[in-house]
């Protein structure tokens, strides 16, 4: 197991390019003992990076701030707010992903997300949706009622097929260990605190998003990835086609509930769309490995278990698609 100094350096390397402000605090939370002792009090989970900087962020750090003596004056408010929350980033833009997953599946569908979050991920069809091909083209894919107004670019490698059509979502339900309200002022600010600083587009998308979400209110139930499972299919409409969707959520379970939750979700749903690491399921793994090789850090989009392409881990590309799946 990595010591929390190499993750923090680790991931100071990983976010140079994305966001200098958390790769120098990163870096200087790695280089410092004292940091490191107060990071290593929290429980395990909890010290990942992105977790601690947004909760230091949070609590009232500046963008620019110096972290380390931030983190020594107001540890126990940080900590705080790292033991209670998580890193529910809830980018809408993993949506295009699984509007191309969703081709082909007959409606009417029932969509349940797990790990939602605020639900922003289950208003997939009340986004507008561009897909550039590898020629450069662009291709729309509009709610049924006209343009959104927020609009998310999904790049395609060569060969990946463009999604056409819009899903027929009759109904929606999240299931979230802990939901983030949108109705609640400091839920919403921890929200927006989990973009980093210096993603401006992101921070336009998720407000846009929210607004959706206001006129189009998603209904987030407590309950557990695996233990609330069947509980939250019961609620799907007889006559839907019930889709279980899990964005980037089985890495934090245990491998013993990853197999739970796939063995459940077989039975209990009609379609069950995942975006995951390559490594975490292992039979996922193993065919992807046939159909679409490549590196342990590529995240696979899957339909009831079978490999459909390599994308971006937020979503924002499609770089590979499975050749024997070419049409949607």
């Amino acid at each position: 197991m990595s010591t929390t100094a190499e993750r923090y350096h680790r991931f100071a390397r990983e976010a140079r390019e994305r966001s200098p402000s958390y790769a120098a605090w990163a870096r200087a939370v790695a280089e410092n003992d004292e940091c490191l002792a107060l990071i290593d009090t929290l429980p395990v989970a909890d010290r990942q990076p992105v977790l601690v900087l947004t909760a230091a962020r949070f609590s009232g750090l500046p963008r620019g701030g110096d972290i380390v003596p931030w983190l020594e004056a107001e540890w126990d408010a940080v900590a705080a707010i790292a033991r209670e929350r998580a890193t529910q980033t809830n980018d809408p833009r993993r949506t295009s992903a699984l509007l191309a997953a969703l081709q082909g599946i007959p409606g009417p569908i029932a969509l349940l997300e797990v790990g939602a979050s605020a639900g922003l991920g289950l208003l997939v069809d009340r986004y507008s949706h561009v897909y550039i091909d590898a020629d450069g083209c662009p291709h729309r894919v509009d709610p049924a009622d006209g343009r959104s107004p927020l609009e998310l670019e999904c790049r395609l490698g060569p060969g990946v097929p463009v999604p056409t059509a819009m899903p027929d979502i009759v109904w929606r339900l999240g299931l979230e260990r802990k939901p983030v309200r949108l109705d609640d002022a400091e839920d919403e600010r921890w929200l927006r605190t989990l973009i980093w600083p210096e993603e401006r587009e992101r921070a336009v998308q998720l407000d846009r998003a929210i607004a959706v979400a206001r006129e189009h209110p998603v209904r987030v139930v407590t309950g557990d990835a695996v233990d609330g499972l069947a509980s939250a299919c019961a609620q799907a409409p007889a006559g839907a086609t019930l889709v279980v969707a899990s964005p980037a959520v089985l890495v934090y379970l245990s491998p013993a509930d990853r197999a739970r939750f796939v063995s459940a979700v077989g039975e209990l749903a009609h379609h069950w769309i995942s975006l995951d690491g390559r490594t975490v399921l292992p039979d996922l793994r193993a065919a992807a490995d046939v159909s679409l090789p490549g590196d342990d850090g590529d995240f696979l989009l899957s339909r009831d278990g079978e490999p459909l392409g390599v994308v971006s881990p937020h979503g924002e590309r499609i770089d590979r698609w499975v050749r024997e799946r070419r049409s949607l």
